[in-house]
């Protein structure tokens, strides 16, 4: 009986460094959990600057589609249209606000400043796109929190302290978070 050739011994590679695990999107964190490394931001959530950045465009590009053709109606308004004036001046206001955030965000899960600042809006469970109603809903709390004293700057500063999702409260309203596109 022979001996077996004994190879040369080469050096162990060293361990692959453990990297703390995140939850799942579609999984909450429990009630009362401390903010540490397994509770920490998931990743692929959105920068909440870039959140805000693409906020502002939004607002911006609202509004100059709004007054181009709001424009009209106020001359109207001014050269005593009257009520019909005023209520087809609200009809668009309400329009022209589904057409921009709720419909593109339903459709293609981020409006044109979103997509700018490389952010998509989905449902927190699932991370699947959003329903229309849904998206309605998300964005009409921002007409809401706009006029409740306090709530239209507490909704977008909601999400520097919520944890793990960094949820706005519009988020919250309608279960659904912002991530990287």
């Amino acid at each position: 009986m022979s001996i077996p050739p004994q190879h040369p011994q080469y050096p162990q590679q060293a361990p692959y460094p453990q990297y703390p695990q995140y939850p799942p999107p579609w999984q909450s964190s429990p009630a009362g959990a401390p903010a540490g490394p397994a509770y920490g931001v998931p990743a692929g959530l959105a920068n909440i600057g870039a959140r805000f950045g693409a906020r502002v465009l939004d607002v911006i590009f609202w509004y100059i589609g709004y007054f181009v053709l709001a424009i009209p109606v106020m001359m109207w308004i001014d050269a005593d249209g009257g009520a019909p004036a005023v209520t087809v001046l609200m009809a668009w206001l309400v329009t022209s606000f589904v057409l921009y955030f709720a419909l593109p965000v339903w459709k293609f899960g981020s409006t044109l400043g979103k997509r700018i600042c490389g952010i998509r809006v989905v449902r927190r469970e699932s991370a699947a796109p959003m329903g229309f109603w849904r998206a309605a809903g998300r964005e009409a709390f921002w007409l809401v929190a706009v006029v409740v004293p306090g709530l239209g700057l507490l909704n977008p500063l909601w999400c520097c302290w919520d944890r793990p999702y960094q949820q706005c409260l519009h988020d919250k309203v309608a279960d659904s978070m912002a991530v990287v596109r």
